[in-house]
């Protein structure tokens, strides 16, 4: 609501993405909306995307219209349409998964997954057990991949 009353007050539009989790024993409940992501990574499983973005692109995806690759080309790739500050009502998603020892949630803004696709991810969290370390890797990779939008990257590990 703040986000919303702010941009009325100042007659603009302005929003933002969110991804969050918490975690209760060996269970993490998560929640999303707009474009920021979760994942899950397992050794056993590897880079599971545990939300769903909530954009024009994933949409087109979801329909068939276009293949999960043309995402990152696509020229309404930054149209989302749910975002914190769009309006008075609020549609949030949530999961709940169960975790094991080791797995890791990886929380990220699309500055990293727009930059850095999933498989190239997956390969630098399963190389790396340093959370903090994990984190500047994949910065690092995400604004030698173009750096076009804010990146950020959270790492908790079980």
């Amino acid at each position: 609501m703040a986000i919303y009353q702010r941009a009325q007050a100042d007659g603009t539009e302005m929003g933002t993405t969110l991804t969050a989790a918490l975690v209760i024993n060996m269970r993490a409940y998560i929640v999303n909306v707009g474009d920021s992501r979760t994942y899950l990574f397992r050794d056993s499983a590897g880079l599971i995307q545990i939300t769903r973005d909530h954009s024009l692109v994933a949409s087109l995806v979801a329909f068939g219209q276009i293949t999960p690759d043309e995402i990152y080309t696509h020229p309404d790739r930054s149209k989302i349409y749910r975002s914190l500050g769009q309006g008075d009502e609020l549609h949030v998603d949530s999961f709940a998964i169960d975790l094991q020892p080791h797995d890791r949630l990886l929380l990220c803004s699309d500055g990293l997954w727009e930059m850095v696709r999933d498989p190239a991810i997956e390969r630098v969290v399963r190389a790396n057990d340093n959370p903090s370390v994990l984190c500047d890797r994949l910065v690092q990779m995400a604004l030698r991949g173009g750096g076009c939008d804010n990146i950020s990257v959270v790492v908790a590990e079980v």
